[in-house]
């Protein structure tokens, strides 16, 4: 049997005491401490987002620069609307701005039409339903300067056909563009 010393029993039993130390140390205290680190950092991320969102006071320099940003959005949000107030005044600058992009990008307007609008209240809409014929780089520039125009156009339908075959202009497409006017506000 071997003999072990007192000194060298002392020395193994630091060494297993240090092994032990070391083993609770990384597989406990460690992934402990780093959890709580990871809990606090959540705290704080989640509290800085909470002040964040958080309103703040109301008050009276609050409402009066909310009052000032609305009111700058719906003067710019104006500018989108057709200027006349009538629907019928409305309707005719929306035909003349058709008919000039219809010239400038090289499309017959075949047909169009004036859909009858309902009394505007906050806001009204003018529509123009139209049947173009052209080749299909017209009818994208046509469409693409309808989107880019000043005012508020959209195109509600619009359907592309392969016009007849012995007519050169190869498509004929029937469109709606609606255009938007301004109401009056009511009280």
């Amino acid at each position: 049997m071997l003999k072990i010393s007192k000194r060298e029993k002392r020395f193994i039993l630091a060494g297993a005491l240090a092994v032990l130390a070391h083993t609770a140390y990384v597989y406990v205290l460690e992934p402990a401490f780093l959890s709580q680190m990871e809990v606090r950092e959540q705290n704080e991320k989640k509290r800085t987002m909470l002040e964040r969102h958080r309103p703040p006071e109301p008050g009276k320099e609050y409402y009066r620069a909310k009052s000032e940003e609305l009111k700058a959005r719906f003067s710019q949000a104006e500018t989108a609307f057709l200027k006349e107030k009538k629907t019928p005044l409305a309707a005719a600058n929306l035909q003349g701005l058709l008919h000039k992009i219809g010239q400038e990008t090289g499309l017959t307007i075949v047909r169009e039409n004036v859909l009858p609008a309902g009394k505007p209240e906050l806001f009204g809409e003018v529509a123009v339903e139209l049947s173009v014929r052209g080749d299909i780089k017209s009818l994208r520039d046509f469409l693409y300067r309808v989107q880019t125009a000043p005012y508020l156009l959209t195109l509600p339908k619009l359907i592309i056909r392969q016009g007849p075959s012995h007519i050169r202009s190869n498509l004929t497409a029937d469109m709606q563009v609606v255009g938007y006017i301004q109401g009056e506000e009511k009280n």
